[in-house]
């Protein structure tokens, strides 16, 4: 269908560069994976001039960039042949880096995961941000059986533990009355200790099915339509998710049917309570979460949204 160079790193851990690839090639793309990275330890000063050369190989219909994976360098001469790209932003800062600003501003297609932060960076001088909602993998992401006593718990925590966010707070208050069990890096600065520190996506899965309740607690509740992957990886592996409200959720999600969230830490604890004494409850909501997402926001879902794009920017 196109010729698309994606350029990303390989990362073990989420797998969301391979999980794309994939699913553009799935669609009946032609893909070259390029990863600068790993380019750069083997072509030192001959990266850049290496991978225009593969560029101008494939003549592509398209770019497509996760985060800032490109030598800027590179964006520029993609930007002067008239080449159209896609830069993916999959995460969200208080103020987007000026790496990603510049490459923001030779991009036809920034492709955030937020929508409350549009307007500012347009004033940053991203030309063409457009909101982009993530997804989970058809394949990897998964409902998975755990049969070990270490993936069980009432409530477990998947990320890494930051000083005086929610998601520390939270998890200390209810390791005090509950099994709480967390997945990430520095916990043991505040007295927890991680089961695991690394996730992979089949781990993510074994965690979702063997906790209780997955505590949702991104680093901030208060940007439109911002939640991190951890909901769409969560959903797709069958977890039961309690999460706080952020606006605009309710545009993708039903309250109480694909997941729960909460107001306020007070609502929190009482959710909690009350879902942990509910195991036919929990199991409904998870597996209509988890028929939603594998519908609807896989990472084929995703591709087509980008192709759909490229294709009505092109008429």
């Amino acid at each position: 269908m196109y010729r698309i160079v994606f350029f990303g790193k390989s990362k073990r851990r989420t797998r969301t560069t391979t999980h794309l690839v994939r699913a553009f090639k799935e669609k009946g793309n032609d893909i070259l994976w390029l990863n600068p990275p790993r380019i750069r330890r083997i072509k030192k000063k001959n990266t850049n001039q290496f991978i225009l050369n593969k560029i101008n190989k494939i003549n592509p219909d398209f770019v497509f960039i996760t985060s800032k994976d490109i030598p800027l360098p590179v964006l520029r001469e993609v930007k002067a042949k008239n080449i159209t790209s896609f830069m993916y932003y999959e995460d969200m800062s208080p103020q987007l880096s000026a790496d990603m600003v510049a490459r923001g501003r030779l991009t036809d297609f920034f492709l955030a995961t937020n929508s409350g932060k549009l307007d500012e960076y347009r004033q940053q001088g991203v030309v063409n941000p457009v909101y982009f909602v993530g997804a989970c993998d058809r394949y990897d992401h998964r409902w998975r059986r755990p049969l070990l006593p270490i993936w069980k718990s009432d409530v477990a925590f998947i990320g890494n533990a930051r000083p005086e966010e929610s998601r520390v707070i939270l998890t200390k208050k209810l390791s005090t009355k509950y099994k709480v069990k967390v997945y990430g890096k520095y916990w043991e600065k505040f007295g927890l200790k991680a089961t695991l520190k690394t996730v992979t996506p089949r781990l993510y899965g074994l965690i979702c099915g063997g906790a209780k309740i997955i505590l949702g607690a991104d680093i901030t509740n208060e940007v439109e339509g911002y939640w991190s992957n951890r909901l769409w990886l969560t959903l797709g592996c069958g977890g039961f998710f309690i999460t706080s409200y952020v606006p605009g959720i309710e545009k993708y999600f039903e309250n109480k049917t694909h997941l729960v969230w909460y107001e306020n830490q007070e609502d929190f604890f009482n959710l909690i309570e009350e879902y942990l004494s509910k195991p036919a409850e929990r199991l409904r909501i998870a597996r209509q979460g988890y028929e939603f997402v594998h519908k609807h926001h896989t990472f084929h879902h995703f591709a087509e949204r980008v192709l759909n794009l490229y294709a009505e920017a092109r008429n």
